[in-house]
């Protein structure tokens, strides 16, 4: 294997490597959220939340899960994600005073990362919509 078949292998890795594991830990709590019976329910009811509004949540999560594995909306995927996360992360401030903030960090963290890896896409994106 050369040296540039190298470098396009980790450049492949690179973009979706963070994808994918975002894809793991999204996609299982937004499933988790159509369970009247799973701890997102008891933690919805908790905070004042409607069932509606928790099963919101589950299809934008599992929306975004499905856009990060199509490489065409793997943007989108990652800003709903982050805008999914921001509002996690209200209730957490807001609602329990900062305790468990920490829970969505990772997922912001590998939303941004996808986000910087895609900048080109985004770019793209940009010069399409002007």
């Amino acid at each position: 294997m050369t040296r540039t078949d190298l470098r396009s292998v980790a450049k492949v890795l690179a973009v979706w490597v963070p994808a994918l594991l975002l894809v793991l830990v999204i996609a299982p709590a937004g499933v988790a959220k159509f369970s009247d019976h799973s701890g997102w329910a008891a933690a919805f009811r908790h905070w004042g939340y409607p069932v509606w509004f928790r099963v919101l949540i589950g299809v934008l999560e599992v929306a975004a899960a499905a856009c990060l594995l199509w490489g065409r909306t793997a943007v989108f995927g990652a800003l709903l994600v982050i805008v999914v996360m921001l509002g996690g992360t209200g209730t957490h401030v807001v609602l329990e005073h900062g305790r468990h903030v920490t829970s969505e960090v990772v997922p912001l963290t590998l939303a941004a990362i996808v986000l910087v890896m895609r900048r080109a896409q985004i770019r793209a994106l940009r010069r399409a919509a002007s």
